[in-house]
Formats: structure tokens, C-alpha cells, sequence
């Protein structure tokens, strides 16, 4: 037990402190530490409760405490011991309070008399007469600290409420005197003006808890009157000496606690029988406004304690003073709400002017009055309309962040307390016309069936995930208390599930419509809810973009059933969009680009809801598709003239209404063309692809018969596809290219190569000093469906010759992965892939050429995959339209710097590699084996080295071109990278990987060390520095390892070479580097004397780390260099041990 090893030590401390070293405790401290991080987890009213309970140890921890404070106040000299931590007087003052509950006087325990001990003078506390020494000893040191900081101020109050609460020291008048102390302490003067905001913490908590600790007595009784008017005159009071009180939020927090057991105490039976109603009701009545005003608290915590402690006094009220109390904080809750008009004439609250954090507060009192049945149920209507509408609550800050969150978390908590408190009769014999927040569900007439739409809605649409969480609970606690009421209950709990709704996308693309699919009543709540500040108004573009996501979802069901026409549906709800949009103002941007997008993703749903046999009756879908494309040459219209500070937003969301408008273009098309011919029928073939928008040369009418609105449509999609462009947002890129692709597919081949003509001039305009990526991107894009793809090819290459910068690069390898360029001219762009992959460009930003190799993997991967696999071996065939793979250099120059990159030292790099890799594996169980290894382990490598080996050959679909020798040297130019600069883990990894390789078979070991040794000579003959170094310390690894060994025949070229490389060097890792390497070599080496001669004349190195590193190797290797000798020393000490033959 740590408690039992504390007491041995206090019992036998060690006479002697040891060495003062700042990661070196003493054994009193890591056990108190250990102690306090369980008090920590689990609680200290629990912990304490393992302490040991032997009074003979009350002595022990005092007298340890007295000396700790002893020894700080006199000064430690150098043989003292180390001052007491604030976990140490932590826990022997938690342990003390502990063994004050001995069920005998204290005076039979103190081991001095009394009168004994001298009492020191504390300030306002008269000491009662014939008190034991332990109190006289143990209470100036509570008192000292009750005022810490720490907390050590916890445990000094829990010590001297301990001793103020002892019978027998009641009888002596101790708690007479310590409250008359407190009160003393707490009075209003200048001359406390210097005590610090934790004394008054301190003396607060103590007089909490002594109140607390009287409440099923009377022993607090005749000071109650007097405690309160101190403690209010603190509240009430502006001085200097209270400054800090009022300043500090656990000081208020403490305030409201004690008039919260003041209030409880007053309001006992026994207290207010004995004449004192007057008394009674000043308090309660003092208390109640001083905290109905500190819900408004700026302080969450303070607004807690003031919510919980109305609660609780609220409960010991009569029930006429109850429902006044309710009906205060109903009434605040009304107050600075605004109504106004909405342009259907419809009237709204407009919360905008309250204040969040009093709504925070009053809603907090009505959950807790909830959880305690506190209100009545006859005013359980008011109540509901106040959680319903703090559930919605929102307001943002002058920054854009959302203060309405902590309001929303305590109306989930109401709503969970009322299902959980209230019986099903209560809560249906509630009128709905009452609850006016619950006037937009009209048709329901259950107000559980209410609540619990309610609560999917916040669930699924909520921006925090706390509170998605906190609505899910609710949810099961009241489906789960009022069975066989809510629609679909058992299935709502599991769609709506506790951990289903943490992640918001999963929460608003598949809970949402999962939910709505239960039930009408969920479907056009979480539609309606789409368009507020959950959805179309969300504070940032990507959940806009989810939630856009989320109305396709849910615009899908309306194919599903219903006595309307799908497509009329759609059309309404554009119709609702668009008058939502012309009710914005011109500074709402986000709204509008939330409301484009989500008209967008409606449109979009329409060609899954007509299929060719839905539309035989053409008229209809005809009137309902021209009806949208009004709309959508409206919105059109209003982007082209808008003006924004940010019309990256407004750009992308019209480029995805534009493509969500092309399919419906071509629709229109077919059912026009129906109309005007009433025998003509339906291509199913041509029809599915119109309605996935693919290219078609079947079921594509005239376009010289197209209405007006097509014809602006399609010349305003133009312009504002190359206003996007022109922009470099990826996702307003990304938006455009689309749009563009799409727009290709609904005009004339004529007009759509002009189109493209145009883009390609975009790309070589030089008359701006900044480049567009989006024309090449949407030339890649266009590129399956063009007649000018050799000039488009040209294009690109050109442009890869005249990029100076590494985005120019990394933007054009990107839109060669976004294309497929590569499935039919992959050879044409195979010395452009290498020249990416060999893009080291590094900025003060690091390597950032591992952006353009990242980008370049991808297309290899790309390209790989144009490779047929061998049929013979199962594995699936692909169509290859070329026989560039045929070719070694082609294919060599691809393969050979992906080995490199599979084994570098960047993880993200690796990772593409290693998928770019697997595609070349056909063997399956291989391929299993080194897709699933991490490509941080040590498997992963060991994969890599064993794809050298002759046997590994039959593994990859190119085996004729599989030339192990060839492909060794390019794997370790990378390998070496990540076994010597990578993270500590990946080095153990590489590292350990080689190791193992090497010692599995002498070839495998001949293979790395050929491969090695010979590169050194190599990479410092083509100059290349970078590779250089990890080369050369992977085979100072060698020879540590024990890997490389004397006999081998490239050791005397690695010599010259090591010689070479650090010549005339300032570098010094280099250096040490090479010395490493000298050491290695003077075990295996036969000119044993050179390298000797090499490492005596680098003694003589300015470097001291070199010098130093000189040194070590020479003690190793050859046990001479330490002590000082010197250089001759060391000459001499060498020639000595060769004319003795060398031993």
C-alpha cells in the first residue's frame, strides 16, 4: 500500500538527502503525487477512504507537517531536506481531516497536556480554553492554508470543518470560534484590501462547509442570520476589499453556495417553527433575486452553481413559492425577444437582442427544476416552449464563432429530465396550442411525437457534437420512458444511435435520411431544418457543402411513394429556394452560397427520378423541367451581377447548379422533341446516359429548336465557367471544371471545340504574371470527348517545359491524375512523370518537391495500371491500348524511381509508392502480403528487399523486364534515406529490416553489400550529395552490424571514395560520417596502416567534434587515443603495436 510505504518513510526518513538532481524526487513525493492523481480520477472522498484509520499515525502526519513548515520557515541548509511539495501537504492534511473522525475526545489522543503548546496570535480568532494540543497544534496550520493557492486549500478546509463540527469540540467552543473568526475575516474594511482572491476562496469554502455539514442539525441555527448579512454585504457591497471576490468567478461560485445552504437551513421546519418566518423569508426572498440576477453571470461555472442552487431551494418551497419561481424564470425568458415579419407575412422571434449567457442560466434552472419535478405539470406548456426553443438557439459572436452551443446542451438536458421525471399522462395532457415553438409541426397533436422530431433534427443537423450526442440521449430516454407513442421509436433509437451521430457528415448524409425514411413527421422536420443556421446558414463552406449533400439524400425519397409527382416536388422546393434567395441581402454570402448549393443538389436528384418509363407522359415532366430551368437562368443572372469581397463562394455553388442544370437541358431536349412529334419513343440506352450526363450520339435532338432560357442558360453558364478559371480556390476550380465538362455535352461539337480552342489560348496567355491551373484542368477534363487531343497533349508538355515553380508543376501533374490522358497516351508523358518523381525542389517551407512526387506517384499508379497482367496466373486483365510497358527504358524509368520512392524517408511519398507498387504485384497472395504491411514497419521493408531477389520475378506482371541487378541500386538510393535521416522509427524499422535480410542468405548479404560500397564511389562521382551521406552511414551500419566483413573486394575503392568525399569538407556530419566509415574499415581493411594515417592526420582537425569522433574510433578499433597523449602519442602508440605484429 503507497499509504503504509508513506508512514515508513515519515516514521524513518533518510538522515542524509542524497544528491540534488531537478529529475530526482524524494519517495514522500512520488508516493503523495501517486496518491493525488487517484484522488484526481476517482475522487478524494473515495481515495480517502483507503488511508489507513489508526489514530496513533494522527500524531505522525502532524508532526511531519509541523516540521516540513518548520524547515521552510527557518531555511534548509545543504544537509536539510528538500521542501515539502504542495502534494505532500495535500495529502497528510486530507490524511489528518481522515483521522478526526475517531469516535473518542481528542484529548485522550494528544500526547501533550493541555495548555501544553503555545498558541500562536491569529488575527480575529479568540482561542477557546482547555483545547487538546492536537486542535491547538493542527488548526494554525489549516488556517495557514486555507488561503494557498493549491490544493492543499481543499484539504485545509476539509481539516478545520472536521475539527469545528467534533462534539467535543463544540462543547470547548471551537465552533463558536471559528465562525466568529470567518465573519471577523469577511468584514468590509480597507485594511483587507491586500488579501488575495484564494483567502477569501478559502474562508468562503470553510463556511460552506461547515453550513453543509449542519444540515440535519440545528448547530449552525443562531448564526444563520449573521452569516448571511456577511455574506451579502460581500455580494451586495462595492469596496476596494472585496474587488477580488467579485473578480473571481470560484469566489462568487463559493458565495452562491453558501447562501444556497443558508436558504435550505432557513427553510427547515425546526428553524422556522421557533419564530423566526421573518427572518426566514428575507432570506429565501434575498437569495432567490441575488440568484435569478447570477444567472446572467459572465462565468459558466458561477451560472451553474446559481441554476443548481434555485433548483434545490425551489424544491424545499411551498408550491404556491415554487410556481413563482418558475414563473420568474419563464418571465426573464421572454424579455428583449423581438417579433418580425417574414415576407410570407408570417411572424418569427428574433432572438438576437437576448443575452446568451442569462438564457444559458434560465434554461439550466428550468432543466434542473425538471429533474427535481420542481414545476407543477399544469406549467409543463411554457416550459416545453422554452427547451424548444433554447434547442434551436443560436447566435455567433462578432468573430463568426457560436455562443449558443452551451444553451442548446442545457435544453437537452431539460427535455431528458422532463421524459425522465414526468409520466406519459403528465406530458400528453399538455394543450400544443400553448407551445408555440412547436406550431411549425402541425400536424402532429402529441407533443412526445414533437419532442422526439425535435430531437432527431438536433441529432442529426447540429453543428456540435456534444450536443448531436446530448439530443441523441434524450431521444432514448424519452422513447424509451413513453413507449408505443413516438413513430417508429425502436427504429429511431437504432438510426439515431449515441456514437452513429459524432462525426457530423455521417450524421447529416446517412443518419438523416436513414431517419427520415421512419417517418413524414422526420422528413419535413429535417428539411425545414436545412434551411436555418443548421444548414444553408453554417458558419463555414465544407458543412454547407455536407449539408447540400444532405438535401440530395433526402430530395431522393420523394421518388419513394406519395400521391404527387416526384418532380413536382423538386419543383416546388426550387420554387421555395429561389424565394428564399430573393429575400437575402447582398452582405449574406454565406447564405447564398448554402441556398445555391442546395437548389444544386435538388436539381441534381432530378434525372434519378425520371426514368425512361416515367416519362411517356411527357407533358407533365416537360412543364415541370422548364419551370426549374427558369429558375435556374434566374440565379444565373443574379450570380453574374452579383459583387463580392468573396466570389469564390458564389462561383462554385452556380458552376454545381450549372451541372446539375446540364442533364435537365438535355431532357428538356427529348421531351420537346416528343411533344412535337407525338409517335416518337424513348432510346432507353441514349436516355440512361442523358440522365448520367455521358456523352451520346443518339437521342440528341436539334439544338436550333431550343427555348430561349436554354440559350441564356447556356451563354451565362460560359462566362461564369471562365470567371471561375480565372480564380485559384480548389474547390471553386474543382466546381468549374465540371461545369465545363458538362456544358461540352450540351452544345453543338462546332461550338464546343471553339470552347476549347478558347481555353487552350487561356492556358498560354502570357499577359498575366499568374497562372490559371483551371484551364488546364478543364482541358484534361474535356479530353475523352475532344477531336483536339494531340494538341492538347502538346499543350501540357509545353507548359511542363516553361513551369519555373513547384505549384506550376505540382498543377500539372494534377490534372494529367484527373484526366484520362494516361489510359490512351501514357508513353507521350512518361519523361514528364520521371521528372516529377525526381523533383527534390526544397524552399524555407522544407521539401516541397514532395508535393510534385506525391502528385507524380499517382500518375505512375495511373499508368501501371495500363498494363495487361497475365491471364495465366488469375489475375484480371487490363485493356492496354499501348506497348509502352514493352520497352525497358520506358517502363525502367517509371519502375526504378518508384523503388526509390516506396523506401524513402516521407511518409506521405511512401505511402503513394507503395500503392503505385502494388499494382505492378500479380501474384495474390503477395500482393495481400504488401498492401496490408504498414509502410512504416518492419514487414513493409522487408517486402522491398526481398523484390530484388531473382525469385521475386514470377510476382510482377512485367517478369521478362524484371532485372533485379538493374532496379537494386535506385531501391537503396531511396532506402538509405529513410535508414538514416527518417523518424527514430522508421530508422529502427529500415534498419532492423536489413539486418534481418542480410543474414537470411549470403547472397542476400553479397547483394546489399555490392550494392552499397559501390555506390558511395558512384554517387560522389556524379556529384550527389544528398543521397550521399545516408549512404555513406548506412554502411558505417554495415560495419557495426557485422554485416560487412573483411574479403570484400570494393573496400579499397569505398576508401578513395570516403577520402574523396570529405575533402576540403566543412560539413561536419560528413565528417563524422566518414570517420564512422575509417572505423569500420580498419578491422577488414588489408591497407589497415592508410586508414590508420587518414584518422591520425584528422586528430589534428579543427572540428572538436571530429577530433572527438577521431578518438572514439581509435579507442575502439585500436585501443590508443584516450588520456591526452596527443597526436605523436597516438603515432607512436600505432607503431608500437605494429612492430609487435600487430596484437
Amino acid at each position: 500500500m503507497l499509504a503504509d510505504a508513506l508512514l515508513a518513510y515519515l516514521r524513518a526518513p533518510p538522515r542524509k538527502r542524497g544528491a540534488d538532481r531537478p529529475q530526482l524526487v524524494t519517495l514522500s513525493q512520488a508516493i503523495c503525487r501517486l496518491l493525488y492523481t487517484f484522488c484526481k480520477i476517482r475522487g478524494e472522498k473515495v481515495v480517502v477512504r483507503f488511508f489507513g484509520a489508526e489514530t496513533k499515525n494522527l500524531e505522525l502526519l502532524l508532526n511531519a507537517v509541523e516540521e516540513a513548515e518548520g524547515g521552510k520557515d527557518a531555511g534548509q541548509g545543504e544537509e536539510g531536506e528538500k521542501e515539502w511539495t504542495w502534494e505532500e501537504r495535500y495529502i497528510c492534511l486530507l490524511w489528518l481531516s481522515h483521522l478526526l473522525l475517531a469516535p473518542f475526545d481528542l484529548s485522550t489522543i494528544s500526547s501533550a497536556g493541555t495548555g501544553d503548546v503555545k498558541r500562536p496570535d491569529i488575527a480575529n480568532l479568540v482561542w477557546p480554553e482547555k483545547l487538546p494540543s492536537v486542535a491547538e497544534r493542527a488548526i494554525p496550520l489549516a488556517i495557514k492554508y486555507l488561503g494557498a493557492a493549491g490544493k492543499e486549500r481543499d484539504a485545509a478546509k476539509a481539516l478545520l470543518v472536521r475539527f469545528s463540527m467534533r462534539r467535543d469540540m463544540q462543547a470547548l467552543g471551537l465552533l463558536d470560534a471559528l465562525v466568529q473568526w470567518e465573519m471577523a475575516c469577511l468584514k468590509s474594511s480597507t485594511t483587507l484590501a491586500t488579501n488575495s482572491s484564494y483567502y477569501y476562496i478559502g474562508v468562503l469554502s470553510y463556511l460552506a462547509g461547515i453550513l453543509i455539514s449542519s444540515l440535519s442539525t440545528a448547530d449552525m441555527d443562531p448564526y444563520l442570520l449573521k452569516v448571511f448579512r456577511t455574506v451579502q454585504n460581500i455580494s451586495d457591497e462595492e469596496n476596494v476589499a472585496f474587488k477580488s471576490v467579485h473578480a473571481s468567478a470560484i469566489a462568487r461560485k463559493t458565495v452562491i453556495k453558501v447562501l444556497r445552504t443558508i436558504a435550505v437551513l432557513a427553510l427547515r421546519r425546526e428553524y422556522s417553527s421557533k419564530g423566526n418566518e421573518v427572518i426566514t423569508t428575507e432570506i429565501v426572498e434575498s437569495t432567490v433575486g441575488y440568484l435569478l440576477d447570477a444567472l446572467a453571470d459572465n462565468d459558466t461555472p458561477v451560472r451553474l452553481a446559481a441554476s443548481k442552487a434555485l433548483s434545490v431551494i425551489t424544491l424545499k418551497l411551498a408550491p404556491d413559492l415554487a410556481s413563482q419561481v418558475v414563473s420568474a424564470v419563464l418571465d426573464s425568458l421572454t424579455t428583449n425577444i423581438l417579433w418580425i415579419t417574414l415576407p410570407d407575412g408570417t411572424k418569427t422571434q428574433d432572438l438576437t437582442a437576448v443575452n446568451p449567457q442569462e438564457w444559458h442560466g434560465l434554461i439550466l434552472t428550468l432543466s434542473h427544476l425538471l429533474y427535481r419535478k420542481s414545476p407543477p405539470p399544469d406549467s409543463l406548456a411554457l416550459i416545453l416552449h422554452a427547451l424548444l426553443t433554447g434547442l434551436t438557439f443560436e447566435r455567433r459572436s462578432t468573430s463568426g464563432s457560436s455562443v449558443g452551443t452551451n444553451v442548446r446542451d442545457a435544453a437537452c438536458f431539460g427535455i431528458w429530465a422532463l421524459a425522465r421525471r414526468y409520466t406519459t399522462r403528465e406530458l400528453q395532457d399538455v394543450v400544443i396550442a400553448e407551445v408555440s415553438a412547436a406550431t411549425a409541426q402541425t400536424r402532429e397533436k402529441l407533443i412526445i411525437q414533437i419532442m422526439a422530431t425535435e430531437l432527431v433534427v438536433a441529432a442529426s443537423y447540429d453543428s456540435a457534437g456534444n450536443i448531436r450526442r446530448g439530443a441523441s440521449a434524450a431521444l432514448q430516454e424519452l422513447i424509451g420512458r413513453h413507449p408505443d407513442i413516438v413513430t417508429e421509436g425502436i427504429a429511431v433509437v437504432q438510426v439515431v444511435d449515441y456514437h452513429a451521430v459524432a462525426l457530423r457528415s455521417r450524421a447529416i448524409l446517412e443518419v438523416a435520411p436513414a431517419a427520415a425514411r421512419l417517418g413524414g413527421c422526420y422528413a419535413e422536420a429535417l428539411m425545414r431544418a436545412l434551411f436555418g443556421w443548421r444548414g444553408v446558414g453554417s458558419g463555414d463552406a465544407k458543412s454547407r457543402r455536407m449539408v447540400a449533400g444532405g438535401v440530395g439524400e433526402l430530395v431522393r425519397l420523394f421518388g419513394g411513394g406519395g400521391k404527387e409527382k416526384p418532380w413536382r416536388r423538386v419543383q416546388e422546393l426550387i420554387g421555395q429556394i429561389d424565394r428564399q434567395l430573393g429575400n437575402l441581402k447582398a452582405r449574406a454570402i454565406d447564405e447564398r452560397h448554402g441556398l445555391v448549393l442546395v437548389m444544386a443538389a435538388a436539381a441534381g436528384v432530378i434525372p434519378a427520378l425520371l426514368s425512361a418509363d416515367s416519362v411517356k407522359e411527357w407533358e407533365d415532366p416537360l412543364d415541370a423541367v422548364k419551370a426549374i430551368l427558369r429558375v435556374v437562368l434566374s440565379t444565373l443572372k443574379s450570380a453574374m451581377a452579383a459583387t463580392s469581397r468573396r466570389p469564390e463562394l458564389g462561383l462554385e455553388a452556380t458552376c454545381r447548379l450549372i451541372v446539375a442544370a446540364c442533364p435537365i437541358i438535355r431532357m428538356e431536349r427529348v421531351l420537346d422533341f416528343m411533344k412535337r412529334r407525338s409517335n416518337a419513343s424513348i432510346n432507353t440506352v441514349a436516355w440512361e446516359k442523358i440522365l448520367r450526363n455521358e456523352a451520346t450520339t443518339k437521342c440528341s435532338p436539334d439544338d436550333s429548336f431550343d427555348p430561349i432560357e436554354v440559350r441564356e442558360i447556356v451563354e451565362a453558364s460560359g462566362s461564369i465557367i471562365d470567371a471561375s478559371l480565372r480564380l485559384t480556390d480548389p474547390d471553386t476550380i474543382e466546381a468549374a471544371v465540371d461545369a465545363a465538362t458538362s456544358l461540352t455535352l450540351i452544345i453543338p461539337t462546332a461550338a464546343s471545340e471553339s470552347l476549347i480552342h478558347s481555353w487552350a489560348v487561356a492556358v498560354t496567355d502570357n499577359s498575366s504574371r499568374t497562372r490559371h491551373p483551371g484551364y488546364l484542368f478543364v482541358l484534361a477534363s474535356v479530353f475523352t470527348h475532344t477531336q483536339s487531343q494531340d494538341a492538347i497533349c502538346t499543350l501540357i508538355l509545353s507548359q511542363w517545359q516553361q513551369a519555373t515553380n513547384i505549384v506550376d508543376r505540382v498543377s500539372i501533374l494534377q490534372c494529367l491524375n484527373r484526366a484520362q490522358i494516361l489510359d490512351s497516351h501514357t508513353a507521350r508523358f512518361i519523361p514528364l512523370i520521371a521528372e516529377g518523381l525526381d523533383d527534390y525542389t526544397t524552399d524555407a517551407r522544407g521539401d516541397i518537391g514532395s508535393l510534385a512526387r506525391i502528385e507524380a506517384l499517382k500518375a505512375t499508379s495511373k499508368a501501371f495500371a495500363t498494363i495487361p497482367c497475365d491471364a495465366q496466373s488469375g489475375a484480371v486483365v487490363r485493356d492496354g491500348n499501348e506497348e509502352w510497358f514493352a520497352d525497358e527504358d520506358l517502363f525502367g524509368s517509371l519502375y526504378s524511381r518508384t523503388l526509390r520512392l516506396s523506401a524513402e524517408k516521407l511518409d506521405k511519398v511512401r505511402g503513394e509508392a507503395q500503392t503505385a507498387l502494388a499494382i505492378l504485384i500479380q501474384d495474390s497472395i503477395q500482393h495481400s502480403a504488401f498492401t496490408s504491411a504498414n509502410h512504416v514497419s518492419r514487414t513493409y521493408f522487408r517486402h522491398l528487399l526481398d523484390l530484388q531477389l531473382p525469385s521475386s520475378a514470377s510476382w510482377l506482371s512485367n517478369t521478362h523486364l524484371h532485372l533485379h541487378q538493374r532496379w537494386t541500386d535506385h531501391l537503396f538510393d531511396g532506402y538509405v534515406s529513410a535508414a538514416d535521416s527518417g523518424a527514430e522509427g522508421l530508422i529502427r524499422a529500415s534498419r532492423a529490416a536489413l539486418n534481418d535480410f542480410c543474414f537470411a542468405a549470403p547472397a542476400n548479404r553479397e547483394l546489399v553489400c555490392n550494392t552499397l560500397v559501390g555506390s558511395v564511389k558512384r554517387l560522389h562521382d556524379a556529384g550527389d550529395e544528398r543521397v550521399l551521406l545516408p549512404m555513406m552511414s548506412v554502411v558505417a551500419f554495415l560495419f557495426d552490424a557485422g554485416i560487412l566483413e573483411g574479403g570484400h573486394k570494393g573496400l579499397r575503392g569505398l576508401f578513395l571514395a570516403t577520402q574523396r568525399a570529405h575533402f576540403k569538407s566543412g560539413n561536419v556530419r560528413k565528417l563524422e560520417v566518414a570517420v564512422r566509415v575509417y572505423g569500420g574499415l580498419l578491422g577488414v581493411m588489408e591497407e589497415e596502416k592508410e586508414v590508420e594515417k587518414v584518422l591520425v592526420r584528422m586528430l589534428r582537425h579543427p572540428f572538436p567534434g571530429v577530433r572527438k569522433a577521431v578518438e572514439d574510433v581509435l579507442w575502439v578499433g585500436r585501443g590508443v587515443g584516450k588520456g591526452g597523449v596527443g597526436v605523436q602519442g597516438v603515432k607512436k602508440a600505432l607503431e608500437e603495436k605494429w612492430e609487435s605484429g600487430g596484437e
